[in-house]
């Protein structure tokens, strides 16, 4: 597998989720829901995954599209207005990685074991639903 180089990536407040109900407790079938709950989401809407390095999820949720104040609050570099949600991914410095892969369950399953062989101690698998046949994967991990 080809080296990746992850970029350093601050944020400057919590990224909040509302909790998935029933989340799957092995990792590809987790990243199964994460892709389904965005096949029926509208476009904008991402979900997110707080997983361990052997890809078991500790929690995980989503957040609906953003709205004309959040798109506001960004163009002006104010803090986003989120609303509150059951779990965040905490501001700080974060090693980054945006994923050019298929978005398949057990095609991510199996790159994300690679990428994360090392054992990083926090790992955030975040799937945004860019438009209605696009995906992005990023993974936010602190060594």
């Amino acid at each position: 597998m080809q080296k990746i180089h992850p970029m350093v990536l601050h944020l400057l407040q919590d990224i909040p989720y509302v909790s998935f109900p029933n989340l799957p407790k092995e990792g590809e079938k987790a990243i199964a829901m994460m892709l389904t709950h965005l096949d029926n989401a509208p476009t904008g809407s991402e979900a997110c995954l707080h997983i361990s390095s052997v890809l078991t999820p500790l929690e995980g949720g989503y957040q609906e599209p953003p709205g004309e104040d959040m798109r506001l609050a960004v163009e002006k570099g104010e803090i986003h207005p989120y609303p509150k949600g059951d779990f965040c991914i905490a501001s700080g410095s974060y090693q980054f990685i945006q994923l050019h892969i298929e978005a398949q369950a057990g095609i991510l399953a199996k790159q994300l074991e690679e990428i994360l062989s090392d054992g990083p101690s926090v790992i955030y698998l975040r799937i945004l639903k860019e438009s209605v046949l696009e995906l992005i994967v990023q993974l936010l991990f602190k060594p």
